[in-house]
Protein backbone atom coordinates (compact mmCIF):
# COMPACT_ATOMS: atom_id res chain seq x y z
CA UNK A 1 0.00 0.00 0.00
CA UNK A 2 1.05 3.52 -0.65
CA UNK A 3 0.80 6.39 1.83
CA UNK A 4 1.04 10.23 0.84
CA UNK A 5 0.77 11.81 4.40
CA UNK A 6 1.98 14.56 6.69
CA UNK A 7 2.34 11.52 9.07
CA UNK A 8 3.45 8.25 7.46
CA UNK A 9 4.98 7.97 4.36
CA UNK A 10 5.34 5.04 1.92
CA UNK A 11 6.49 5.26 -1.45
CA UNK A 12 7.81 3.56 -4.28
CA UNK A 13 11.23 5.26 -3.54
CA UNK A 14 12.83 4.02 -0.14
CA UNK A 15 14.55 7.53 0.33
CA UNK A 16 11.46 9.00 1.58
CA UNK A 17 10.50 6.83 4.18
CA UNK A 18 12.69 8.84 6.63
CA UNK A 19 11.28 12.34 5.39
CA UNK A 20 8.24 12.03 7.42
CA UNK A 21 11.00 13.27 10.32
CA UNK A 22 13.39 15.42 8.13
CA UNK A 23 11.01 17.82 6.63
CA UNK A 24 9.25 20.62 7.25
CA UNK A 25 8.93 24.12 6.70
CA UNK A 26 9.89 23.83 3.26
CA UNK A 27 7.29 24.22 1.23
CA UNK A 28 6.50 27.63 -0.62
CA UNK A 29 3.19 29.19 -1.30
CA UNK A 30 1.07 28.16 -4.49
CA UNK A 31 -2.12 28.93 -6.15
CA UNK A 32 -5.33 27.21 -4.72
CA UNK A 33 -7.78 26.30 -6.67
CA UNK A 34 -11.06 24.39 -6.40
CA UNK A 35 -11.76 21.92 -8.51
CA UNK A 36 -14.62 19.53 -8.92
CA UNK A 37 -14.37 16.48 -6.80
CA UNK A 38 -16.57 14.00 -5.29
CA UNK A 39 -16.09 11.66 -1.99
CA UNK A 40 -17.61 8.29 -1.17
CA UNK A 41 -17.52 6.76 2.14
CA UNK A 42 -15.45 3.50 1.99
CA UNK A 43 -14.98 2.34 5.44
CA UNK A 44 -13.65 3.18 8.79
CA UNK A 45 -9.97 3.42 8.76
CA UNK A 46 -8.52 2.67 12.40
CA UNK A 47 -4.51 3.50 12.39
CA UNK A 48 -3.78 -0.53 13.79
CA UNK A 49 -5.36 -1.30 10.44
CA UNK A 50 -2.99 0.42 8.17
CA UNK A 51 0.15 -2.07 8.30
CA UNK A 52 -2.42 -4.90 6.89
CA UNK A 53 -4.05 -2.81 4.23
CA UNK A 54 -4.43 -3.80 0.68
CA UNK A 55 -5.75 -1.59 -2.50
CA UNK A 56 -7.49 -3.00 -5.20
CA UNK A 57 -5.57 -3.03 -8.50
CA UNK A 58 -8.25 -0.44 -9.61
CA UNK A 59 -7.75 1.81 -6.45
CA UNK A 60 -11.22 2.07 -5.34
CA UNK A 61 -11.32 -1.31 -2.97
CA UNK A 62 -10.15 -1.58 0.28
CA UNK A 63 -9.41 -4.69 2.83
CA UNK A 64 -7.42 -4.85 6.14
CA UNK A 65 -6.95 -7.27 8.95
CA UNK A 66 -8.43 -6.46 12.97
CA UNK A 67 -8.67 -8.05 15.88
CA UNK A 68 -11.76 -9.62 16.31
CA UNK A 69 -11.72 -10.73 20.35
CA UNK A 70 -8.48 -13.46 20.55
CA UNK A 71 -8.79 -13.80 16.67
CA UNK A 72 -8.17 -12.12 13.53
CA UNK A 73 -10.64 -11.42 10.34
CA UNK A 74 -10.60 -9.71 7.87
CA UNK A 75 -12.65 -6.44 6.83
CA UNK A 76 -13.51 -5.77 3.08
CA UNK A 77 -14.96 -2.15 2.08
CA UNK A 78 -15.65 -1.61 5.68
CA UNK A 79 -17.47 -5.30 5.62
CA UNK A 80 -16.39 -7.48 8.21
CA UNK A 81 -15.76 -11.36 7.30
CA UNK A 82 -15.76 -14.36 9.68
CA UNK A 83 -13.10 -14.78 12.36
CA UNK A 84 -10.20 -16.90 12.66
CA UNK A 85 -7.22 -17.51 14.41
CA UNK A 86 -5.43 -16.12 11.94
CA UNK A 87 -5.73 -14.61 8.52
CA UNK A 88 -3.25 -13.67 6.13
CA UNK A 89 -2.10 -13.04 2.32
CA UNK A 90 -4.86 -10.89 1.34
CA UNK A 91 -5.03 -9.80 -1.84
CA UNK A 92 -7.64 -8.51 -4.94
CA UNK A 93 -7.97 -10.04 -8.06
CA UNK A 94 -6.58 -7.60 -11.20
CA UNK A 95 -10.03 -6.86 -12.13
CA UNK A 96 -10.55 -5.90 -8.56
CA UNK A 97 -13.79 -7.94 -7.97
CA UNK A 98 -12.55 -10.73 -6.41
CA UNK A 99 -11.24 -11.27 -2.86
CA UNK A 100 -8.73 -13.82 -1.60
CA UNK A 101 -7.13 -14.82 1.93
CA UNK A 102 -5.31 -17.70 3.75
CA UNK A 103 -7.31 -18.42 7.13
CA UNK A 104 -6.25 -20.72 9.54
CA UNK A 105 -9.43 -22.38 12.06
CA UNK A 106 -8.84 -25.89 14.06
CA UNK A 107 -5.65 -26.43 12.72
CA UNK A 108 -6.98 -26.69 9.63
CA UNK A 109 -6.12 -23.72 6.61
CA UNK A 110 -8.33 -22.35 4.21
CA UNK A 111 -8.44 -20.32 1.19
CA UNK A 112 -11.59 -17.96 1.41
CA UNK A 113 -12.59 -16.72 -2.28
CA UNK A 114 -15.18 -14.25 -1.80
CA UNK A 115 -15.98 -14.86 1.66
CA UNK A 116 -17.02 -18.64 0.52
CA UNK A 117 -13.92 -21.12 2.23
CA UNK A 118 -12.23 -24.15 0.14
CA UNK A 119 -11.40 -27.43 2.19
CA UNK A 120 -9.13 -27.79 4.91
CA UNK A 121 -5.46 -28.65 4.71
CA UNK A 122 -2.63 -28.66 6.86
CA UNK A 123 -0.62 -25.69 5.11
CA UNK A 124 -1.62 -23.60 2.43
CA UNK A 125 0.04 -20.94 -0.22
CA UNK A 126 -0.38 -17.69 -1.26
CA UNK A 127 -4.02 -17.27 -3.50
CA UNK A 128 -2.41 -16.33 -6.96
CA UNK A 129 -5.10 -15.15 -9.69
CA UNK A 130 -4.95 -15.00 -13.11
CA UNK A 131 -4.47 -11.57 -15.20
CA UNK A 132 -8.02 -12.10 -16.27
CA UNK A 133 -9.10 -12.72 -12.87
CA UNK A 134 -10.89 -16.09 -13.67
CA UNK A 135 -9.05 -18.62 -12.36
CA UNK A 136 -7.17 -19.39 -9.04
CA UNK A 137 -4.31 -21.66 -7.63
CA UNK A 138 -2.49 -22.00 -4.29
CA UNK A 139 0.09 -24.72 -2.98
CA UNK A 140 -1.68 -26.99 -0.18
CA UNK A 141 -0.42 -29.32 1.77
CA UNK A 142 -3.52 -32.28 2.42
CA UNK A 143 -4.59 -32.88 6.05
CA UNK A 144 -2.70 -35.64 6.97
CA UNK A 145 -0.21 -35.70 3.56
CA UNK A 146 3.69 -35.45 3.26
CA UNK A 147 3.39 -34.32 -0.26
CA UNK A 148 2.18 -30.98 -1.86
CA UNK A 149 -0.14 -30.38 -4.75
CA UNK A 150 -1.16 -27.13 -6.58
CA UNK A 151 -4.29 -26.71 -6.62
CA UNK A 152 -6.70 -24.50 -9.26
CA UNK A 153 -10.17 -22.84 -9.38
CA UNK A 154 -12.02 -24.10 -11.51
CA UNK A 155 -10.30 -27.50 -11.83
CA UNK A 156 -8.96 -29.38 -8.90
CA UNK A 157 -5.34 -30.68 -7.62
CA UNK A 158 -2.47 -31.61 -9.45
CA UNK A 159 -0.10 -34.70 -8.80
CA UNK A 160 1.16 -34.74 -5.49
CA UNK A 161 5.25 -33.10 -5.28
CA UNK A 162 7.92 -33.23 -2.31
CA UNK A 163 7.89 -29.25 -2.74
CA UNK A 164 7.13 -26.53 -5.18
CA UNK A 165 9.22 -23.74 -5.89
CA UNK A 166 9.02 -20.57 -3.29
CA UNK A 167 5.48 -21.34 -3.16
CA UNK A 168 5.07 -19.75 -6.30
CA UNK A 169 2.35 -20.06 -9.52
CA UNK A 170 2.90 -18.30 -12.97
CA UNK A 171 -0.18 -17.66 -15.06
CA UNK A 172 0.78 -16.20 -18.54
CA UNK A 173 -0.31 -12.83 -19.66
CA UNK A 174 -3.08 -14.28 -21.65
CA UNK A 175 -4.29 -16.48 -18.72
CA UNK A 176 -4.38 -19.97 -20.71
CA UNK A 177 -1.69 -21.15 -19.33
CA UNK A 178 -0.05 -22.39 -15.79
CA UNK A 179 3.73 -22.98 -15.25
CA UNK A 180 5.69 -23.83 -11.95
CA UNK A 181 8.22 -25.81 -10.42
CA UNK A 182 8.33 -28.43 -8.31
CA UNK A 183 10.76 -31.35 -6.58
CA UNK A 184 10.54 -34.61 -6.77
CA UNK A 185 12.88 -36.65 -4.63
CA UNK A 186 16.14 -34.64 -5.28
CA UNK A 187 15.83 -33.15 -9.13
CA UNK A 188 13.63 -30.48 -9.84
CA UNK A 189 11.47 -30.37 -12.89
CA UNK A 190 9.02 -27.30 -14.48
CA UNK A 191 5.31 -27.90 -14.77
CA UNK A 192 3.88 -26.22 -17.82
CA UNK A 193 0.79 -26.89 -18.07
CA UNK A 194 0.51 -30.43 -19.22
CA UNK A 195 4.37 -30.65 -20.08
CA UNK A 196 7.07 -31.09 -17.58
CA UNK A 197 10.50 -29.64 -18.35
CA UNK A 198 13.35 -31.27 -16.54
CA UNK A 199 15.45 -33.23 -14.31
CA UNK A 200 17.14 -30.32 -13.39
CA UNK A 201 19.58 -29.76 -10.14
CA UNK A 202 17.72 -26.54 -9.04
CA UNK A 203 15.70 -23.43 -10.34
CA UNK A 204 17.09 -19.72 -10.66
CA UNK A 205 15.33 -17.38 -8.19
CA UNK A 206 16.40 -14.01 -9.72
CA UNK A 207 14.66 -14.70 -13.11
CA UNK A 208 11.84 -17.01 -11.97
CA UNK A 209 9.46 -18.47 -14.43
CA UNK A 210 9.14 -15.99 -16.83
CA UNK A 211 6.12 -15.79 -19.99
CA UNK A 212 6.55 -13.54 -22.97
CA UNK A 213 4.27 -11.17 -23.15
CA UNK A 214 2.54 -12.49 -26.06
CA UNK A 215 2.48 -15.65 -24.07
CA UNK A 216 3.89 -18.15 -26.65
CA UNK A 217 7.15 -18.53 -24.29
CA UNK A 218 8.55 -19.39 -21.62
CA UNK A 219 11.85 -18.93 -19.42
CA UNK A 220 13.35 -19.84 -16.25
CA UNK A 221 16.81 -20.61 -15.52
CA UNK A 222 18.37 -24.05 -14.40
CA UNK A 223 21.03 -25.47 -12.80
CA UNK A 224 22.70 -28.85 -14.42
CA UNK A 225 26.10 -30.08 -13.47
CA UNK A 226 26.86 -27.61 -11.66
CA UNK A 227 26.76 -24.78 -13.97
CA UNK A 228 23.54 -22.39 -14.70
CA UNK A 229 21.80 -22.46 -18.24
CA UNK A 230 18.67 -20.28 -19.20
CA UNK A 231 15.88 -22.99 -21.04
CA UNK A 232 13.78 -21.07 -23.39
CA UNK A 233 9.96 -23.59 -24.12
CA UNK A 234 12.07 -26.41 -22.42
CA UNK A 235 14.79 -26.07 -24.49
CA UNK A 236 17.79 -25.68 -22.72
CA UNK A 237 20.98 -23.21 -23.44
CA UNK A 238 24.52 -22.82 -23.54
CA UNK A 239 26.03 -23.55 -19.61
CA UNK A 240 27.35 -20.76 -17.73
CA UNK A 241 28.94 -20.30 -14.53
CA UNK A 242 26.00 -17.65 -13.34
CA UNK A 243 22.89 -16.58 -14.86
CA UNK A 244 21.16 -12.83 -14.02
CA UNK A 245 17.74 -11.64 -15.26
CA UNK A 246 16.51 -13.22 -18.33
CA UNK A 247 13.91 -10.51 -20.48
CA UNK A 248 11.81 -11.12 -24.02
CA UNK A 249 10.82 -8.61 -26.47
CA UNK A 250 7.39 -7.85 -26.06
CA UNK A 251 6.18 -9.33 -29.38
CA UNK A 252 8.14 -12.77 -28.06
CA UNK A 253 10.46 -12.76 -30.97
CA UNK A 254 13.93 -11.93 -28.99
CA UNK A 255 14.82 -12.80 -25.74
CA UNK A 256 17.92 -11.86 -23.62
CA UNK A 257 19.67 -12.84 -19.73
CA UNK A 258 22.63 -12.01 -18.26
CA UNK A 259 25.26 -14.69 -17.71
CA UNK A 260 28.36 -15.47 -16.09
CA UNK A 261 31.40 -17.19 -17.81
CA UNK A 262 35.26 -16.83 -17.19
CA UNK A 263 34.65 -14.64 -14.15
CA UNK A 264 33.12 -12.05 -16.62
CA UNK A 265 29.24 -10.74 -17.40
CA UNK A 266 27.52 -11.02 -20.76
CA UNK A 267 24.12 -10.18 -22.27
CA UNK A 268 23.72 -12.92 -24.41
CA UNK A 269 20.29 -11.66 -27.25
CA UNK A 270 19.34 -14.57 -29.01
CA UNK A 271 22.27 -16.98 -28.17
CA UNK A 272 24.82 -13.87 -29.54
CA UNK A 273 26.86 -12.38 -26.27
CA UNK A 274 27.70 -8.77 -26.53
CA UNK A 275 30.82 -7.43 -24.63
CA UNK A 276 32.13 -8.63 -21.18
CA UNK A 277 31.63 -6.69 -17.96
CA UNK A 278 32.66 -7.11 -14.51
CA UNK A 279 28.41 -7.13 -13.58
CA UNK A 280 25.30 -6.45 -15.40
CA UNK A 281 22.89 -4.34 -13.26
CA UNK A 282 20.13 -6.39 -11.35
CA UNK A 283 16.71 -5.94 -13.20
CA UNK A 284 18.23 -3.18 -15.56
CA UNK A 285 17.96 -5.52 -18.83
CA UNK A 286 14.54 -4.71 -21.13
CA UNK A 287 13.81 -4.33 -24.75
CA UNK A 288 11.45 -1.08 -25.96
CA UNK A 289 8.27 -1.59 -26.54
CA UNK A 290 8.47 -2.18 -29.74
CA UNK A 291 11.12 -5.08 -29.43
CA UNK A 292 13.82 -3.03 -31.11
CA UNK A 293 16.01 -1.98 -29.05
CA UNK A 294 18.04 -3.70 -25.77
CA UNK A 295 19.37 -1.97 -22.33
CA UNK A 296 20.99 -2.60 -19.21
CA UNK A 297 23.65 -1.47 -16.67
CA UNK A 298 26.94 -2.73 -16.84
CA UNK A 299 29.81 -2.07 -14.75
CA UNK A 300 33.33 -1.58 -15.92
CA UNK A 301 36.39 -0.64 -13.59
CA UNK A 302 33.88 0.10 -10.71
CA UNK A 303 32.16 2.25 -13.04
CA UNK A 304 28.80 1.61 -14.34
CA UNK A 305 27.68 2.51 -17.98
CA UNK A 306 24.48 2.44 -19.81
CA UNK A 307 24.64 -0.24 -22.44
CA UNK A 308 21.96 0.34 -25.57
CA UNK A 309 21.76 -1.60 -28.60
CA UNK A 310 25.46 -2.81 -28.10
CA UNK A 311 27.13 0.69 -27.57
CA UNK A 312 28.73 1.42 -24.05
CA UNK A 313 27.63 5.12 -22.93
CA UNK A 314 29.48 7.17 -20.36
CA UNK A 315 30.55 6.30 -17.01
CA UNK A 316 28.95 6.86 -13.66
CA UNK A 317 29.01 5.80 -10.23
CA UNK A 318 25.94 4.25 -10.26
CA UNK A 319 22.81 3.53 -12.57
CA UNK A 320 19.06 2.86 -11.94
CA UNK A 321 15.83 2.75 -13.31
CA UNK A 322 16.32 2.45 -16.93
CA UNK A 323 13.08 3.47 -18.86
CA UNK A 324 12.18 3.09 -22.30
CA UNK A 325 8.98 5.82 -23.41
CA UNK A 326 5.72 4.11 -24.81
CA UNK A 327 6.95 4.94 -28.72
CA UNK A 328 10.32 3.73 -27.79
CA UNK A 329 12.13 6.97 -28.98
CA UNK A 330 14.14 7.73 -25.54
CA UNK A 331 15.58 5.89 -22.98
CA UNK A 332 16.16 7.60 -19.35
CA UNK A 333 17.68 6.77 -16.27
CA UNK A 334 19.05 7.66 -13.14
CA UNK A 335 22.52 8.22 -12.98
CA UNK A 336 24.66 8.71 -9.77
CA UNK A 337 27.55 11.35 -9.91
CA UNK A 338 29.85 11.15 -6.22
CA UNK A 339 26.86 11.62 -3.59
CA UNK A 340 24.46 13.66 -6.29
CA UNK A 341 21.80 12.03 -8.39
CA UNK A 342 20.51 13.03 -11.77
CA UNK A 343 18.23 11.94 -14.90
CA UNK A 344 20.09 11.10 -18.41
CA UNK A 345 17.55 11.27 -21.19
CA UNK A 346 18.93 10.39 -24.02
CA UNK A 347 22.63 10.41 -23.26
CA UNK A 348 21.92 14.71 -22.20
CA UNK A 349 22.32 15.24 -18.72
CA UNK A 350 19.94 16.49 -16.83
CA UNK A 351 20.05 18.33 -13.15
CA UNK A 352 21.72 17.76 -10.20
CA UNK A 353 19.85 16.50 -7.25
CA UNK A 354 20.50 15.24 -3.81
CA UNK A 355 18.34 12.34 -4.78
CA UNK A 356 15.69 11.09 -8.07
CA UNK A 357 13.30 9.16 -6.18
CA UNK A 358 13.61 5.49 -7.89
CA UNK A 359 10.60 4.22 -9.62
CA UNK A 360 9.36 7.91 -9.99
CA UNK A 361 10.73 8.43 -13.86
CA UNK A 362 7.29 8.75 -15.84
CA UNK A 363 6.94 9.46 -19.96
CA UNK A 364 4.07 11.04 -21.65
CA UNK A 365 1.69 7.84 -22.90
CA UNK A 366 2.74 9.48 -25.95
CA UNK A 367 6.81 9.48 -24.73
CA UNK A 368 7.77 13.28 -25.79
CA UNK A 369 7.50 14.58 -21.89
CA UNK A 370 9.48 13.18 -19.11
CA UNK A 371 9.18 13.59 -15.06
CA UNK A 372 10.17 12.24 -11.77
CA UNK A 373 10.80 13.09 -8.10
CA UNK A 374 13.61 14.57 -6.42
CA UNK A 375 14.90 15.90 -3.63
CA UNK A 376 17.55 19.13 -2.59
CA UNK A 377 18.46 19.63 1.10
CA UNK A 378 15.09 19.40 2.38
CA UNK A 379 12.76 20.12 -0.32
CA UNK A 380 11.33 17.82 -2.36
CA UNK A 381 9.55 18.65 -5.76
CA UNK A 382 8.47 16.96 -8.94
CA UNK A 383 10.83 18.03 -12.76
CA UNK A 384 9.23 17.95 -15.43
CA UNK A 385 10.51 18.72 -18.80
CA UNK A 386 13.87 19.31 -16.98
CA UNK A 387 11.82 22.06 -14.60
CA UNK A 388 11.97 21.82 -11.23
CA UNK A 389 8.46 22.55 -9.69
CA UNK A 390 7.36 23.91 -6.27
CA UNK A 391 9.13 22.83 -3.14
CA UNK A 392 6.61 20.71 -0.53
CA UNK A 393 7.39 18.74 2.37
CA UNK A 394 6.34 15.21 0.31
CA UNK A 395 5.88 14.63 -2.96
CA UNK A 396 4.21 11.34 -5.20
CA UNK A 397 2.31 9.58 -7.64
CA UNK A 398 3.13 11.68 -10.24
CA UNK A 399 1.63 11.06 -13.52
CA UNK A 400 0.57 12.59 -16.98
CA UNK A 401 -3.10 13.51 -17.95
CA UNK A 402 -3.83 10.58 -21.03
CA UNK A 403 -3.33 13.22 -23.51
CA UNK A 404 0.06 14.30 -21.78
CA UNK A 405 -0.86 18.17 -21.56
CA UNK A 406 -0.79 17.95 -17.57
CA UNK A 407 1.03 16.46 -14.58
CA UNK A 408 -0.66 15.31 -12.07
CA UNK A 409 0.57 14.52 -8.59
CA UNK A 410 0.14 14.24 -4.60
CA UNK A 411 1.65 16.29 -1.99
CA UNK A 412 1.66 17.16 1.54
CA UNK A 413 2.67 20.53 3.15
CA UNK A 414 2.11 21.29 7.41
CA UNK A 415 -0.62 18.73 8.43
CA UNK A 416 -2.44 18.17 4.80
CA UNK A 417 -2.02 16.02 1.78
CA UNK A 418 -3.55 17.41 -1.65
CA UNK A 419 -3.32 16.80 -5.16
CA UNK A 420 -1.20 19.46 -7.81
CA UNK A 421 -2.20 19.90 -11.53
CA UNK A 422 -0.18 21.91 -12.82
CA UNK A 423 1.38 24.02 -9.79
CA UNK A 424 -2.10 24.78 -9.08
CA UNK A 425 -2.69 22.64 -5.42
CA UNK A 426 -6.25 21.55 -4.57
CA UNK A 427 -8.55 23.10 -2.17
CA UNK A 428 -9.67 20.39 -0.43
CA UNK A 429 -7.30 18.66 1.50
CA UNK A 430 -6.63 15.11 3.17
CA UNK A 431 -4.91 14.27 6.41
CA UNK A 432 -3.28 11.50 3.80
CA UNK A 433 -3.53 10.22 -0.15
CA UNK A 434 -3.29 6.87 -0.61
CA UNK A 435 -3.30 4.42 -4.04
CA UNK A 436 -2.54 1.63 -5.46
CA UNK A 437 1.38 0.07 -4.56
CA UNK A 438 3.78 1.08 -7.22
CA UNK A 439 1.33 2.91 -9.34
CA UNK A 440 0.63 6.69 -9.68
CA UNK A 441 -2.93 8.73 -9.40
CA UNK A 442 -5.49 6.89 -11.48
CA UNK A 443 -7.10 8.81 -14.98
CA UNK A 444 -10.50 6.88 -15.30
CA UNK A 445 -10.86 9.54 -18.28
CA UNK A 446 -9.07 12.31 -19.90
CA UNK A 447 -9.77 14.72 -17.29
CA UNK A 448 -11.17 12.31 -14.43
CA UNK A 449 -8.88 10.43 -11.90
CA UNK A 450 -9.15 8.89 -8.78
CA UNK A 451 -7.32 8.67 -5.45
CA UNK A 452 -8.02 7.87 -1.81
CA UNK A 453 -8.15 10.14 1.30
CA UNK A 454 -8.28 9.45 4.57
CA UNK A 455 -9.98 12.50 6.68
CA UNK A 456 -11.05 12.09 10.41
CA UNK A 457 -10.61 8.68 11.09
CA UNK A 458 -12.72 7.11 7.47
CA UNK A 459 -11.18 6.55 3.76
CA UNK A 460 -12.75 8.34 0.77
CA UNK A 461 -13.01 7.44 -2.72
CA UNK A 462 -12.11 10.65 -4.12
CA UNK A 463 -12.98 11.36 -7.91
CA UNK A 464 -11.20 14.32 -9.36
CA UNK A 465 -11.75 17.00 -12.43
CA UNK A 466 -8.70 18.56 -13.83
CA UNK A 467 -10.46 21.53 -14.35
Amino acid sequence: MNILSSHRWASTFAWTVVLGCLLAGTATAQTTVKRQYTEKLLCPMPPEAYDSTVISPDGRRIAYLVQAGQQRAAVIDGQQGKAYDRVGALTFSPDSQWYAYAARENNQWHIVVNGREQPGCAKIGRPTFSPNSKRLAYVALPAGGEKVQVIQLPGGPSEAYDRVFEGQIVFSPDSQQIAYGMCKGEKWYVVHDAQQYGPYDFLGTLTGLQFSADSKHLGFAALIDKQWCAVVDGKPQKLYENLGNLAFSADGQHVAYAAMEDGKWRVIVDGKPQAAYDAVGEDSLQFSPDGARLAYAAMAEGRWHAVVDGEQGRAFDGISQMLFSPDSKHLAYISQVGTAEMVVLDDRDGRVFDRVGGGTLVFTPGGSRLGYVARSGRASFVVVDAVRKPRYDMVGYLTFTPDGRHYVYAATKDTEAFTVIDDQEAAHRYEAIWTVPDARLIFDAQKKFHYLGLKEGNLYLVEEETD
